[in-house]
């Protein structure tokens, strides 16, 4: 039986369903080369990627130690001393009065770090107002005092429709060790 004579009998020999079998055999050849190639290539090529990446983290940071001190340094002497606390506290009033609002039950504890040369305060306060007026105010202190923190926001109101909201606000403020300390 020579091979053209196979040909031409095989759709006969497998009929209807096994001409469906051979066209899905087909379309699964011509899927897998079309989509599954291109796929493979693009995993090698993240996983080259990864790679680098991974050896780049695995690289020496430049900074040194003597950079990481001076950067303390620099940011220390940007501190304000102990003496101007009541200046930073006075500011922080002003701003919220600025904004049309009152702080209300102000809280403040000093560290007791005495060796340090950074030292913070921690202020609580309350207050009341609009959101706007409120944003406003939190961003103004960020803008003019750098050295204070937010360190805990709380919002609430009494009702959904209400204006106004009630505001419990963390500060941590940062200050240089006096110079007559000794610890």
């Amino acid at each position: 039986m020579s091979l053209m004579h196979f040909l031409s009998r095989f759709p006969a020999l497998i009929g209807w369903p096994g001409g469906v079998g051979v066209a899905l055999l087909g379309a699964a050849l011509i899927l897998s080369v079309t989509l599954w190639l291109p796929a493979r290539n693009e995993n090698t090529l993240l996983q080259d990627e990864i790679s680098q990446m991974q050896a780049l983290l695995r690289q020496p940071q430049p900074h040194s130690v003597a950079d990481t001190h001076q950067q303390l340094d620099a940011f220390i002497a940007a501190l304000s001393p102990h003496e101007d606390l009541s200046n930073s506290l006075n500011l922080l009033h002003k701003l919220a009065a600025r904004h049309g609002l009152s702080l209300k039950n102000s809280e403040y504890h000093p560290t007791k770090n005495r060796t340090g040369r950074i030292q913070q305060l921690r202020i609580t306060v309350k207050t009341e107002g609009e959101y706007v007026e409120l944003r406003s105010f939190l961003q103004e202190i960020s803008e003019t005092l750098p050295a204070l923190a937010i360190r805990q926001l709380s919002l609430s109101r009494q009702k959904i429709s209400d204006v106004q909201l009630e505001a419990a606000v963390e500060f941590i403020l940062f200050y240089s060790q006096s110079k007559d300390v000794t610890p």
